[in-house]
């Protein structure tokens, strides 16, 4: 499998301005039509292999053609996948799964045999998710509770257990847990405050957080619960727009128990945080047809 990274000329780490700047750079140097000496040198080489020198020229020029062409659909290809949040954690998923894989043991069964040792289990988590074993690798991470203080950021590289711990949200989530998704969720939303790994795709995880916040969690849990949880996210302080909805839900969820007093003070705040944020004016209505 092409290395996207390398065709781009670009770090794993490298931000979508810094690769939408390499994938210009290379479109523009080996886009068919444009000349480029590179690529001519390229098909010299391919001619001279091939030994099939044509006085008239047209090998050489349609060999050229050939040559540009080829490289320009693979840059392209790079480019469709790493400026896309979803498409390029999934490549990187597959780089660090041929990474495990060159070994050529049979790595599973190894971490598999030694069920007393959390590195090893913490390990066998991050095998499983790469390999599409999801069911396996929530079994291993209940499983692994047991052990004190088991933290995958304890045993593994510190990027390789937010990946992980992400991935586990995402399974709890699909599996209606959604207080299990919520708690990881949560935890990495605050080491990615702490220190940086997600980057570029941090937006996705956020928006991910909110959907569930706002829209999969009410009514699936104990209200109770809920606004408690509400109020932990506003103190996540993701940004002022995502503590606004927040709020605003609050203050929705409040106005529905006839809390109108603490439903205003969440509008204010929300209203104070992001004044134009849309629904607010709603919820200002009703308040106000209720006297407050």
């Amino acid at each position: 499998m092409e290395n996207y990274y390398d065709v781009l000329g670009v770090s794993p780490d490298s931000n979508q301005s810094t690769i939408k700047s390499a994938f210009r750079k290379k479109a523009k140097k080996f886009h068919p039509d444009l000349a480029a000496s590179d690529t001519i040198e390229k098909a010299e080489e391919l001619q001279a292999e091939k030994k099939t020198a044509n006085p008239s020229g047209k090998t050489r020029n349609n060999s050229v053609a050939s040559v540009r062409e080829s490289a320009m659909r693979l840059i392209l290809e790079a480019y469709r996948i790493l400026s896309d949040a979803e498409k390029r954690r999934a490549y990187d998923r597959i780089l660090r799964r041929q990474k495990k894989e060159e070994g050529g043991f049979n790595y599973r069964e190894f971490l598999k045999a030694r069920n007393k040792d959390p590195e090893s289990q913490a390990k066998l988590i991050v095998y499983d998710l790469l390999h599409n074993l999801e069911s396996e690798a929530l079994e291993i991470y209940e499983r692994s509770k047991s052990f004190p203080d088991f933290r995958l950021e304890r045993y593994l590289d510190r990027g390789d257990a937010m990946d992980a711990e992400y991935c586990l949200a995402e399974e709890y989530e699909k599996r209606g847990r959604l207080l299990k998704a919520y708690s990881i969720y949560k935890k990495l939303i605050l080491m990615e405050k702490e220190k940086a790994w997600f980057r570029y795709y941090f937006d996705v995880v956020t928006l991910r957080f909110r959907t569930l916040m706002l829209q999969k969690m009410p009514g699936r849990i104990d209200e109770e619960d809920y606004l408690d949880r509400l109020d932990e996210v506003v103190g996540l302080d993701i940004g002022l727009r995502d503590s606004a909805q927040f709020l605003r839900k609050k203050a929705e969820v409040l106005i529905r128990r006839k809390q109108y007093l603490e439903a205003r003070l969440a509008l204010q705040e929300a209203e104070r945080r992001m004044p134009r944020l849309p629904g607010l004016s709603a919820v200002r209505h009703r308040l106000e047809e209720v006297g407050f």
